[in-house]
């Protein structure tokens, strides 16, 4: 009984020596610790954003948390925190996809204005019509093929700007009616005849005209004044006391019909330069009366007041001369009288050059003013009508 005393006692004193060797514990190391879900190791080489040669570096590589792929950034947020039971599965997930459920992309979008953070990409529609980017059929917004026919950005409503023809191409017929001044200076004719005269007169005409494009086809029939001023004549090299004539213009006029063509340089819709050339016939109409001067020399060969036919009156006078001319017919300086000229072709070529300028005034109304050669110098204006 002693023994089985002592024996309690020794154990008591075991007991006691071990609780105060021990250090205290909370109460809440006593319980057991949670169990740690285990953590879901995602390979960066899978996921593309480490290549696979940074991988061959160490078990352990530090991915950048600025790649914020979207996948990333979900499996990371799905496998920082431990699971709860009933708590639902974050996307990102390991979980399989359920049969028939669309496939979402992964794929990073381009990151967006002011942030280095890109922005998932746009789900792809499967539907038509729909209009969203990826779709297959042309939709009403972005991601198709078809250019964009409501004004999409850098691009005017109502699709892009036409350029105005500036030259039609289509045929158009029309009629038209011009005006001109002509004349044929002293200079020029000085270049036949020592002592002329100066034309200044007036011409106008009808045209039928064909324009294609920038080319115009005119056929015009046209009337002249071409009566110079009535003075004295003497060919180069003559001699002015024999050979100087007073020259009487009665009604020389030339009707003629052309064919012109006429080119255009477009500046605008309505402006452009016209350049060309023409060919036709004149018939000669009206006479050329001439008589002899008396008196004449070098150097008063073009005045009549001191050379002209002296027996027969006054200077200046041709009724006069013609009313005392005795032998009509047969001239001479000793007794002159008036003579129609003879040396006068009925029939002559007419040459036409031409540059101006054409203003369209509408579709159906044009003006140009032109000026040039034709047979005489000349400046005008002509007005065209189109059907």
């Amino acid at each position: 009984m002693r023994c089985l005393v002592f024996g309690l006692a020794a154990l008591a004193c075991s007991f006691a020596g071990n609780a105060i060797a021990a250090p205290a514990r909370s109460p809440s190391a006593a319980k057991p610790a949670a169990a740690k879900s285990p953590r879901i190791e995602l390979s960066p080489v899978k996921l593309g954003v480490v290549p696979s040669w940074a991988a061959s570096l160490g078990p352990s590589v530090d991915v950048p948390r600025r790649l914020s792929d979207r996948s990333w950034r979900l499996a990371q947020a799905g496998s920082d925190e431990p699971s709860k039971p009933g708590a639902k599965k974050k996307p990102g997930s390991d979980e399989p996809a359920k049969p028939g459920a669309k496939k979402k992309t992964d794929e990073p979008s381009a990151p967006s204005k002011g942030t280095g953070a890109a922005t998932p990409a746009a789900k792809p529609s499967d539907e038509p019509g729909k209009g969203g980017s990826g779709s297959d059929e042309p939709g009403k917004s972005g991601g198709t093929d078809e250019p964009n026919k409501g004004g999409g950005k850098g691009e005017p409503a109502g699709g892009p700007p036409t350029v105005a023809k500036k030259a039609s191409a289509k045929v158009q017929y029309g009629i038209g009616l011009h005006v001109r001044a002509i004349f044929v200076h002293q200079w020029l004719l000085n270049l036949f005849l020592d002592e002329s005269t100066n034309l200044n007169s007036v011409a106008f005409g009808g045209e039928f005209i064909r324009r294609k494009g920038n080319f115009d086809l005119i056929a015009s029939v046209d009337f002249g004044f071409y009566s110079p001023a009535n003075g004295n004549y003497l060919g180069n090299g003559k001699n002015p006391a024999v050979d100087t004539d007073y020259i009487d213009f009665r009604g020389l006029n030339v009707l003629s019909f052309s064919v012109h063509f006429i080119w255009h340089h477009y500046f605008t819709n309505w402006l452009s330069l016209v350049w060309g050339a023409g060919v036709g016939l004149g018939i000669v109409l009206g006479e050329i009366w001439r008589i002899s001067n008396q008196g004449c020399t070098v150097d008063n060969a073009g005045d009549e007041n001191t050379c002209y036919p002296r027996s027969l009156g006054s200077p200046k006078s041709p009724e006069q001369w013609a009313e005392k001319c005795t032998k009509e017919g047969s001239d001479s300086v000793a007794n002159p009288c008036f003579y129609k000229e003879d040396d006068v072709w009925p029939v002559v070529p007419m040459i036409h050059l031409l540059i101006g300028l054409n203003f369209k005034i509408s579709e159906q109304f044009s003006v140009r003013l032109d000026g040039g050669f034709r047979n005489a110098f000349y400046i005008g204006t002509t007005g065209h009508y189109f059907f």
